[in-house]
């Protein structure tokens, strides 16, 4: 069996009045074939890479545009956040103010500061990338920490003043600080000498004349532990209150509330009158701490301010 060194290519036209033919060896064919497959492999190569570089340059393309857009965020964020700073500023200035004008001690500027020391935040997350990008996003980073720490601040802050107030408010509430009636102090507290009996004792409160059925109110918010007749006191009511404290207002013309009964500080709760022994048609009253069970002055309580009160 022999087998052929040469190949043979016929060419030829339609009507066959012409032919063409062509020989090659079949080494040179197995060159020829292989330069073939080469340049294949090659133009293959140059294409993938051609369309890969494309593809890779899109994508760059786009990853750029997705950092500006990034970028832009950011600054959108710490433009935000230097709002809520600003809202922040405006809260603190009017706790300040609401400090000042209940006379309470303000909160110090150094702490407000929130203190810049320490070991600054920094997350290098986009440092490979793009190192503009890195850095504004490292600001906001520190930014954001300021504001978690401002907000924390200014909710402390406040919570303490909100209780603070409430506190004041109770205490201001339940402890003798108004006139208990209108009209003219006609004895204080302090021994004098009794003006129907002639003896000389402790005048122990205040005594204030005005017309038969002048309204008499409760110097506190409290209860009423009674309310009736009482000896030399004539028609009396006696008010313990949770601060301490407890008023009593005798020679009463009438009494309009009740035992057990809940009064308010300026609850109207009696009417001035002359009962029991008395000279006259006035208010006798009293301001007793209840801890020493010792009567006080009364006119020390007259017209106390919230903050005064609370440093009784």
């Amino acid at each position: 069996m022999s087998i052929r060194k040469r190949w043979y290519v016929n060419f030829g036209s339609t009507d066959s009045s012409r032919q063409w033919s062509w020989s090659i060896s079949r080494k040179s064919a197995n060159v020829l074939l292989s330069i073939l497959a080469v340049g294949l492999i090659i133009c293959g190569f140059i294409v993938y890479n051609g369309w890969k570089r494309n593809s890779d340059l899109i994508q760059l393309t786009k990853m750029r545009e997705e950092n500006h857009i990034l970028r832009e965020r950011l600054i959108h964020f710490a433009i935000q956040m230097d709002s809520l700073l600003i809202k922040i500023k405006i809260m603190e200035a009017w706790e300040d103010e609401l400090r000042e004008d209940r006379r309470l001690r303000t909160v110090s500027p150094d702490i407000r500061a929130m203190g810049q020391g320490g070991e600054p935040i920094y997350d290098p997350v986009f440092l490979n990338y793009d190192i503009d990008l890195n850095d504004v996003y490292n600001e906001n980073l520190q930014k954001l920490e300021f504001v978690r720490a401002k907000v924390h601040l200014t909710y402390q802050t406040h919570s303490d003043l909100i209780e603070t107030l409430k506190s004041r408010d109770l205490t201001y509430r339940t402890t003798p600080s108004i006139w208990p009636t209108f009209g003219r102090v006609t004895d204080l507290f302090g021994y004098r000498t009794h003006p129907v009996f002639g003896y000389k004792n402790l005048h122990s409160g205040i005594d204030i004349a005005n017309d038969r059925g002048t309204y008499i109110y409760s110097t506190a918010n409290g209860t009423v532990t009674f309310a009736g007749r009482s000896g030399q006191s004539g028609n009396l009511i006696r008010i313990d209150h949770a601060s301490g404290y407890q008023t009593r207002y005798a020679h009463l013309d009438r009494i309009l509330v009740r035992q057990g009964d809940q009064v308010q500080k300026g609850q109207i709760i009696a009417q001035m009158g002359t009962s029991g022994v008395s000279t006259g048609s006035h208010l006798h009253y009293e301001v007793m701490d209840i801890k020493k069970n010792a009567v006080t002055d009364p006119s020390r309580f007259f017209n106390l301010r919230e903050d005064q009160v609370t440093s009784q």
